[in-house]
C-alpha cells in the first residue's frame, strides 16, 4: 500500500486509501506538518501502522460497545456469578465513569481520574482493583474486534490491593463456639456437622452447601469437591466450583468419617420418617442427593451458614471479627502451624495460582516465631545457653 503527501496553503498533509470493515475503500487524508519532508515521516508511520492493524475512526459510544460486549462475551457464556458481578461493576462503576465517552476518545486520564474518584470513597482496594480488571478486559476485547487501535490501561497503573490477613480461630476457639451448641436440637447438631467440616476441609460455603453422598468414599477416606450451591439475585443455582483447581479430591480423617457415618444414620431416619414428604433438591432440573440438609431432607442455603455463625460469634466471648469464611483460613493457618508444605495447602483450598495461598497465609504467629526461634536457638548454642 502506497500514499502520497501534498501541500494545502501552510500546511502539508499524506494521504491514502484504506478499505473499511464493510469492505468499501475510504481515503485518509491528515494534516502532518509545516514541512514535506515532516509529511513523508508523517506517512510512513500512518502506513506502518496501518500494516499493524489501522482501525477505521468510529462514533461508537463506550456505552454502546459495553452492551454489545457484555450480549456477546459475557451473558450466556460465564459463570451466573460471574456475570452478576459483571453486570454490577459496569452498572455501579465503569458505565458512570466512561459512559459519556466515545469509545476511541477514551484516554489514561480518564480512566485515572475514574479510579482516583472511585479510591476516595468507601470501596475496597479489592473492588477498585476489579473495576480496573474489568475495564482492561473491555478494551482488550475491543482491539480483538478491530474497533480500537490500543488500550488505555495499559498506561495506566493497576491499583495495588491490600494484603489480605483473615482472622482466624484457635483450635481453643473453634471448640468454645461448639460447646454452645446443643446437638440435641437438630438444627445446633446440623450445625455442628458443618463446622466440624469446615475445621478439617477450609471449604468454601457454596462448596459445603453443594457436598453430595455419591462424592464422599468412606472406604478410602476421601471427598470430592464438585458442586458450589450460589445465591443469585433471589434464586440458588448449583454450579461448579470457582476454577478448574477447585475441583478436587480431599483426604479426610477417620474420625470425620465416622462422625458422617452417625450423621448419615440421622438422615436415613428421617427420610424415613417423612417418607413422600421428604424434600427433593432439584436445581435447574437435576436432582441432587444433599449432604446438609433439614429433617425434612431440604438442602441448607449457603446464606444460612453465613448468618447462623454471625449470631454464634455474637454471643461468644471471643473479642475479634471472625467470619464464616473465616474458618477456611482458620483451617489454612492450623495446617501451616504444623508444618504442612504450601502446595500441599494450595491443593487442598483449591487456589488456581499459589500466589494467593501464599499471600493470604504466609503470616505466622507469636507461637510459630516462638517454636522457630528456639529450635535455631538450640542448633547455635545446643547445651550452652542452658548452663549460663
Amino acid at each position: 500500500m502506497s500514499g502520497y503527501v501534498r501541500k494545502r496553503g501552510r500546511k502539508w498533509y499524506y494521504c491514502f486509501e484504506i478499505e473499511t470493515q464493510v469492505g468499501t475503500r475510504k481515503r485518509v487524508e491528515r494534516v502532518a506538518g509545516d514541512t514535506k519532508r515532516e509529511a513523508q515521516v508523517a506517512l510512513r508511520n500512518a502506513l506502518n501502522e496501518y500494516d499493524s492493524g489501522f482501525i477505521e475512526p468510529t462514533n461508537m459510544s463506550f456505552n454502546d460497545f459495553l452492551d454489545e460486549w457484555f450480549a456477546l462475551f459475557v451473558e450466556d457464556k460465564l459463570k451466573r456469578t460471574t456475570t452478576e458481578r459483571y453486570r454490577g461493576l459496569i452498572k455501579k462503576y465503569i458505565r458512570p465513569g466512561l459512559g459519556h465517552l466515545k469509545l476511541q476518545k477514551v484516554k489514561p486520564i480518564h480512566i485515572e481520574k475514574m479510579l482516583k474518584e472511585y479510591s476516595l470513597t468507601d470501596i475496597s482496594s479489592t473492588t477498585l482493583q476489579h473495576i480496573y480488571t474489568l475495564t482492561n478486559n473491555i478494551f482488550n476485547r475491543a482491539i480483538k474486534m478491530q474497533v480500537l487501535s490500543r488500550n488505555p490501561c495499559d498506561f495506566v497503573d493497576r491499583p495495588k490491593r491490600d494484603k489480605f490477613i483473615g482472622n482466624t480461630l484457635s483450635v481453643k476457639e473453634f471448640f468454645s463456639i461448639l460447646d454452645t451448641l446443643d446437638i440435641s436440637s437438630y438444627r445446633d447438631y446440623i450445625f455442628t456437622v458443618a463446622l466440624q467440616l469446615e475445621l478439617e476441609l477450609g471449604l468454601r460455603r457454596g462448596e459445603l452447601a453443594g457436598l453430595e453422598w455419591k462424592n464422599i468414599d468412606f472406604k478410602e477416606n476421601t471427598l470430592k469437591i464438585k458442586n458450589n450451591l450460589v445465591y443469585v439475585h433471589g434464586h440458588t443455582y448449583m454450579t461448579t466450583p470457582k476454577s478448574l483447581e477447585s475441583i478436587r479430591t480431599l483426604y479426610i480423617s477417620s474420625g470425620l468419617i465416622s462422625f458422617l457415618k452417625e450423621y448419615k444414620n440421622v438422615q436415613n431416619k428421617n427420610k424415613l420418617y417423612y417418607g413422600e414428604n421428604y424434600c427433593k433438591n432439584v436445581y435447574d432440573n437435576k436432582e441432587y442427593d444433599i449432604v446438609l440438609t433439614w429433617e425434612n431432607g431440604k438442602g441448607i442455603h449457603p446464606l444460612y451458614y453465613t448468618k447462623r455463625f454471625n449470631k454464634l460469634m455474637k454471643k461468644s466471648s471471643i473479642d475479634k471479627p471472625v467470619r464464616f469464611h473465616d474458618l477456611r483460613h482458620t483451617n489454612a493457618s492450623l495446617l501451616v502451624a504444623q508444618g504442612v508444605d504450601f502446595k500441599t495447602i494450595q491443593i487442598r483450598l483449591g487456589h488456581a495460582d499459589i500466589n494467593t495461598t501464599l499471600n493470604i497465609y504466609s503470616h505466622v504467629s507469636i507461637e510459630m516465631q516462638k517454636s522457630a526461634v528456639q529450635k535455631l536457638t538450640s542448633e547455635i548454642y545446643g547445651d550452652k545457653l542452658a548452663t549460663k
